[in-house]
């Protein structure tokens, strides 16, 4: 009893000392997420669900959606604010356009590129490389993006007729070999071993520094250093920055090969483009970029360029292997705009409009970027409360979508048909590939090419899965983990 006691007095005083040591706040504060101790605020949560971070933010994204679309937390000594309702969510994007410190943990990768940099730098970038992007060039891509569909399908087909498998490592393999050739323009990477290590490195090395912000102990560079994981991030970096070198290396050779035409003529749009690299080494030559910073954006664009599909590809797969009958209907549009073999065409883009909305919906059940960690510069108005300025706040575009009424029935539920009769939002205020003016510069190709692939792959098989054991987890990407097998069936036979 008295040992009780004890531990009550205890948290009564800690909880006075906390509140006293983070100093009275300067705005009314929304309402707390449930669960918080004194001292330690949520820290203790995040550590208990370090290794099911996906399923710990999403359950504050619904608590926060059910508490009135904003609420408060405190990591520590930190404050952050948490943002579901769309309103609130596109103001604070726009306003807090500076990355959350755990990103700059990256930079020893990839400096400051296009998704770290802020202020001053990110808006000269995003100038910069904002042309590579346009519609019609990436119209241009439909060459590379229908040939690259066809290869996939094809490499597919030993799977044919044989049970489950985990189509995932060739989606990455195939989505990166499609951003080489197209975005890059230069031929795919020929060593499959060194692709997937380079793969395998990003995955290791964003799960090392989520663990490194988890871990506050592990911010001090000096227990980083003794612990050896200095060491491991080094590793790790060497082996990105070596597929950054081989890129840069081929690109610049076949620059110098008089055989090869700075322009490109796509066949099947008839555009004239320069692929994105080119344009990266032309703003070099000009001096508007350094060679530091061609580095920095060749890091950026491969690592950020073929994750965010291949993951929604998998997860448009599995939606649609677990429900046959809107499999069916994306088979019977597809038969109908494209017949059973022809290449998608730029015309054709608008025409799928079925197989528009089926991403859509994948990208609002699963999206690529479920949440926005940004940092408070300045004082934000929102629509009922005030951020101050020191402070951060954990954007949610849509992951509380699924407790949401405003998306029509059974928000829970995969229905693309929501998608055939209007928007259930603005279109400022939807975004699986982030939100407001720091929105993925790329998220047009990854629709189209999502689009193309989709396209080829379900006019040569019928896919079934089986969603009740799939589970996700989150670094800064939603990605599967487990439970995201399928089996295909000829469509042909």
């Amino acid at each position: 009893m008295l040992s009780l006691l004890l531990i009550v007095c205890v948290l009564c005083i800690a909880s006075v000392w906390s509140k006293y040591a983070r100093g009275r706040p300067k705005y009314p504060l929304p309402p707390a997420m449930p669960g918080a101790l004194p001292f330690v605020g949520v820290l203790h949560q995040v550590l208990k669900n370090y290794s099911r971070r996906w399923d710990f933010l999403k359950s504050k994204a619904e608590e926060c959606a059910k508490l009135g679309g904003v609420t408060h937390a405190h990591f520590g000594s930190e404050l952050y604010y948490v943002i579901t309702d769309p309103q609130d969510a596109l103001t604070a994007s726009n306003q807090c356009l500076k990355k959350h410190y755990a990103f700059d943990l990256a930079k020893i990768w990839m400096g400051d590129g296009l998704v770290l940099s802020s202020g001053d730098i990110w808006k000269r970038h995003r100038k910069l490389l904002s042309p590579a992007f346009t519609l019609p060039i990436i119209h241009s891509f439909l060459d590379v993006f229908n040939s690259q569909a066809k290869k996939l399908a094809s490499s597919m087909e030993p799977h044919v007729g044989k049970g489950l498998f985990d189509p995932f490592l060739k989606l990455k393999l195939n989505a990166l070999e499609t951003f080489c050739v197209g975005t890059l323009g230069i031929e795919a990477l020929d060593d499959v071993n060194f692709t997937e290590k380079y793969m395998e490195s990003v995955d290791d090395i964003v799960t090392l520094w989520i663990s490194r912000v988890v871990k506050v102990w592990l911010l001090s560079d000096v227990v980083w250093k003794l612990t050896g994981l200095k060491k491991k991030e080094q590793e790790l970096v060497d082996t990105l920055h070596t597929m950054t070198n081989k890129v840069l290396q081929r690109k610049k050779a076949a620059l110098k090969n008089k055989g090869v035409e700075k322009v490109i003529e796509s066949q099947t749009s008839g555009i004239k483009y320069r692929p994105f690299l080119d344009l990266l080494l032309e703003l070099s030559t000009n001096g508007a970029f350094t060679d530091d910073e061609i580095r920095e954006e060749t890091d950026t664009i491969i690592a950020a360029g073929y994750d965010t599909t291949s993951n929604q590809i998998t997860f448009a797969l599995l939606l649609l292997g677990a429900h046959p009958e809107e499999q069916e209907k994306v088979y019977e549009e597809l038969l109908g705009v494209l017949g059973p073999d022809r290449d998608v065409e730029k015309d054709d883009i608008n025409k799928l409009v079925y197989t528009n909305a089926v991403i859509m919906e994948s990208l609002r059940l699963f999206p690529s970027i479920p949440s926005l960690f940004r940092t408070v510069e300045t004082d934000v108005k929102l629509k009922n409360y005030t951020m101050p300025a020191g402070s951060y706040c954990v954007i949610f575009p849509i992951a509380a979508s699924s407790v949401d009424p405003s998306w029509g029935p059974e928000p829970d539920k995969f229905r693309p048909e929501r998608w055939l009769h209007g928007d259930f939002r603005n279109n400022k205020e939807y975004s699986a590939f982030g939100l407001g003016k720091r929105a993925c510069i790329g998220r047009t190709y990854a629709m189209i090419s999502m689009k193309v692939t989709l396209a080829h792959f379900l006019r040569e098989y019928r896919v079934k899965a089986d969603l009740s054991n799939l589970k996700l987890n989150f670094d800064f990407l939603m990605k599967p983990i487990s439970g995201h097998d399928i089996s295909i069936e000829s469509r042909r036979i």
